[in-house]
């Protein structure tokens, strides 16, 4: 087994290993929330509706379920980005992800179904669901490459790749499986929690002298990058 890379007892690595979490807690709350909610079908309801205005658990789900596990994310990515500057690499695919991650969090804005588009809130919430994986799927090759930059292996490389794209091939499930559409979606869901999840396990093991070097360098100007 491959040894944690010693930068991981540094800056980041909180958001590291809280980003191992994401697909857990957000799993483990749609389970407890679900239940909690009388007439909920895991097979039929979309996440959405379990935290919709309205539902007696709903804010609760939002935070635990989605904003939290989407936070975790959006440290993920962060801390990739943090890694590429210290390496004087380019961030611009790491900062789409960091913005992906930003609209997978804000999914917890709940949509109000009673009122549909005449809220404001269901806006933003459509918004987020429908544009993060869009944004996702158009910085997926960039991040893969940066994670070469960052001497990533080639199968944590491929891995996070296929990882990353898979919630596209999972769509084809919505017309395979067309009555049980809450559970293709949950299928998606975890999907992009385990390409983050992976991400984080991966920059744990990266090898730490380019990083060491960086620092060095980092702290020889100030700490400025």
């Amino acid at each position: 087994m491959a040894a944690v890379n010693p930068v991981s007892s540094r800056p980041g690595a909180v958001a590291l290993r809280a980003g191992l979490w994401g697909g857990p807690v957000f799993l483990a709350s749609l389970l407890v929330f679900g239940a909690l909610t009388p007439g909920y079908s895991h097979e039929h309801r979309a996440v959405s509706q379990l935290g919709a205005w309205g539902r007696p658990w709903g804010i609760w789900f939002d935070l635990f379920g989605l904003l939290i596990p989407g936070a975790f994310t959006v440290g993920v990515a962060a801390e990739f980005r943090r890694r590429l500057r210290m390496v004087t690499a380019n961030t611009r695919w790491a900062t789409g992800l960091v913005i992906f991650s930003a609209m997978f969090a804000l999914t917890a804005v709940p949509a109000d179904f009673s009122r549909m588009f005449q809220s404001p809130w269901t806006w933003i919430h459509a918004l987020c669901v429908l544009g993060s994986p869009v944004v996702l799927f158009v910085v997926i090759p960039g991040c893969t490459k940066a994670l070469n930059t960052l001497r990533a292996p080639g199968i944590s490389r491929k891995t996070f790749l296929i990882l990353g794209y898979l919630p596209a091939a999972e769509l084809l499930l919505y017309f395979v499986f067309p009555h049980t559409p809450g559970l293709v979606q949950r299928l998606m869901i975890l999907t992009v929690h385990s390409a983050m999840s992976w991400m984080s396990w991966t920059m744990l093991h990266l090898p730490s002298r380019a990083f060491d070097t960086a620092e060095m360098r980092s702290q020889q100007s100030g700490g400025r990058f």
